[in-house]
């Protein structure tokens, strides 16, 4: 019987060497390569299978057309997956003729998914096992083939755990193996009810809670002990690494994470106490707890917690564009925070942040990004967060100006990314939907959506391009140079302040902006090829909610991420978008101060925008990735949201 074998750990070796025990086949062995980041402490599966002679790859990504037709090519009867990181997609499981199975560290379907040896630890088990199972798009819920229970006692830690685990893989192999080859393996479906999932573990998992009893923190700590990263707490501003601790019953009753005793090293928890046999700080050696109580300066009634760093000032942001549409009213959600945020802003005119200009944290100044170049590299220099919003944005623009376009839009903000890039700041850029041009997916998805436009004649792609150009140039600094950044995509902003109704006059605003001007005069609204082109209008409110999200960054969820930022529940035509408008207008308390509703007129987009102006059908995001990593949902209406945009250009055209 022929296989093929992903592989890796000291699981790995061991299914390998049993397959080969029993007269597999194995026609190639795919692992891992060396993370340069990680403390090896396992075998090698790529060393054993090249002493046996079998091939070696180590892909990238192993559900590449290439990869799968190699592994087509070589014929398999069976695909064996021994405690390989990654998962093996279902073109890659249609391929083997008998079937692919995985070896699984734990006793399932308890403790699916990632580390499992670590977490039953963590989670204070008395048992676990290891499981063989039939293969499926979804992690580890296959039907089971074979299974062992594994007992574990409190002093055990993950080596341990996986050394019992070798041994029992051993023998369910030996025993299981020969049944495969003759077709008589059993194939028990899983009870999905009773399953567990878990997720990966990083560093920053190992912090220790300490109003958690003293069994759950020492299960924590041995859980995570060498070879892994440790579990941790602060003393001050010092990192401490745990390697090994004991419970002590509670004997003083003090806030969880007090320093009962020095010598030996006792510390409360919310229930008990742990006493700290071995532990060391950050670059320092392992060392008794007593000893690291003394070479610490460590006394009674010291308190061990969370580090929370004090601040010397403010977050400063930059905001280039202050004035404008995002910028005013990201300013205002910036100061709302009670001095956390200060806001240095610059800009052509101050005319929508004058309601700012006195308050405490923000700091104006007027300046051209392309000629008040020293000023804002100071700034860049002096701030620690910085937003380029400066860009030109209309579609008459692009066709009109589109060398101005350019320009503005790439070659000045690429000078601004530079500064961001040579300073190491986090740089927050403004793409924008645009990117996605005549994309055909029902959703933009931000990481998998092809970026697509049109013939090189329509100059209105110009802006996306530059855009897009941009976007890529920044996720190249950000992956060749460090530059810490993250980029969100805007979709169809609207509410007050959004541009101004002079502006619409000279065809340089948003749409709604150009609908509401012709309520205003009294001129029909002209439909652009009909107004059957759909767009998700967001709300201002939500969008900048949004983008204070990824301003926050809790976590570093935020870091080289691209977020869409709109709502696709608020999906209408431009067409259905005017007539909600003039539903609003008709009874507006204002409405008696302006003209007759002068009706619809359908134009054609050339007549319109001129020559070079092309348009697609949708654009609607999806927003999962703000849902999941920020916790944000747009939550105002398209009908609030055209009303109070509405009533703000209203009350600003009768004063």
């Amino acid at each position: 019987m022929k296989a093929i074998v992903f592989a890796n750990h000291n699981i790995g070796c061991v299914g390998i060497e049993s397959l080969l025990r029993h007269g597999f086949e194995i026609s190639a062995v795919f692992c891992h390569k060396d993370d340069p980041n990680e403390h090896v402490w396992f075998r090698s599966v790529a060393d054993l299978a090249a002493s046996k002679g079998i091939p070696v790859y180590a892909p990238e990504e192993v559900n590449h057309p290439i990869w799968i037709n190699k592994i087509k090519s070589m014929s398999p009867d069976f695909l064996f997956s021994f405690y390989y990181r990654k998962m093996i997609k279902e073109d890659m499981l249609r391929i083997p003729s008998k079937g692919c199975l995985n070896l699984h560290g734990s006793y399932l379907p308890k403790y699916r998914g990632r580390c499992p040896v670590n977490w039953v630890l963590i989670n204070g088990e008395t048992q676990t096992g290891i499981t063989l199972h039939y293969m499926t798009p979804r992690p580890d819920d296959g039907d089971i083939v074979a299974q062992k229970k594994i007992a574990l006692t409190q002093d055990d830690t993950p080596v341990a755990v996986f050394g019992k685990l070798e041994e029992a893989a051993h023998h369910l192999l030996d025993e299981t193996l020969p049944l495969l080859l003759k077709g008589k393996a059993p194939r028990t479906p899983q009870d999905h009810s009773q399953a567990t999932y878990f997720g990966g573990r990083t560093p920053k998992d190992g912090e220790i809670n300490w109003t958690l009893s003293a069994d759950e923190v020492r299960n924590l700590i041995r859980g995570v002990t060498k070879p892994y990263p440790g579990a941790y707490t602060h003393l001050g501003n010092r990192k401490l690494i745990l390697w090994n601790a004991s419970i002590v019953e509670e004997k003083k009753k003090e806030k969880p994470g007090t320093v009962l005793s020095v010598d030996p090293l006792i510390v409360a928890c919310g229930k008990d106490s742990l006493k700290l046999d071995l532990m060391q700080t950050e670059e320092g050696v392992s060392m008794s707890g007593a000893q690291a109580a003394k070479d610490l300066g460590i006394v009674d009634k010291m308190r061990f917690g969370a580090f929370m760093p004090v601040r010397k000032h403010p977050v400063r942001v930059l905001i280039l564009g202050v004035n404008g549409f995002i910028g005013n009213a990201l300013s205002e959600r910036l100061l709302a925070e009670n001095g956390k945020y200060e806001v240095h802003g610059t800009d052509l005119y101050c005319d929508k942040i004058q309601r700012l200009l006195k308050e405490p944290g923000f700091h104006f100044e007027e300046g051209d990004i392309a000629i008040h170049r020293e000023w804002i590299e100071y700034h860049v220099r002096k701030c620690d967060i910085i937003l380029p919003l400066v860009a030109i944005a209309t579609p008459k623009e692009y066709v009109k100006n589109p060398l101005k376009v350019f320009t503005l839009d790439f070659e000045e903000n690429l000078r601004i990314v530079r500064y961001c890039a040579r300073y190491g700041k986090r740089i927050i850029f403004p793409s924008t939907s645009e990117v996605y041009g005549m994309c055909h997916d029902p959703e933009f998805n931000e990481d998998t959506s092809n970026l697509i436009t049109g013939p090189i004649r329509m100059e209105r792609w110009i802006y996306s391009c530059s855009k897009q150009l941009l976007d890529r140039v920044i996720w190249a600094y950000g992956k060749h140079e460090k530059l810490p950044f993250s980029l969100f995509r805007p979709f169809n902003w609207i509410g007050p302040r959004l541009d101004s109704l002079d502006s619409a006059r000279i065809g340089s605003s948003r749409v709604i902006t150009q609908l509401i001007l012709n309520l205003v005069e009294g001129t029909p609204i002209r439909l652009v090829d009909g107004g059957d082109q759909k767009r998700c209008f967001t709300d201002v409110k939500d969008g900048v909610e949004c983008l204070f999200r990824i301003i926050e960054n809790q976590g570093n969820r935020c870091n080289r991420g691209i977020f869409n930022i709109g709502n696709p529940n608020n999906e209408a035509s431009i067409k259905e978008l005017a007539q909600i408008l003039v539903r609003h207008f008709n009874s507006h308390s204002l409405r008696s101060q302006f003209p007759p509703f002068a009706g619809f007129k359908e134009i054609e987009s050339g007549e319109y925008y001129g020559e070079g102006y092309q348009d697609v059908e949708h654009r609607k995001p999806s927003i999962k990735k703000a849902q999941k990593l920020l916790n944000w949902t747009p939550a105002v209406g398209l009908d609030q949201s055209i009303s109070e945009t509405l009533d703000f250009f209203l009350k600003e055209a009768v004063k």
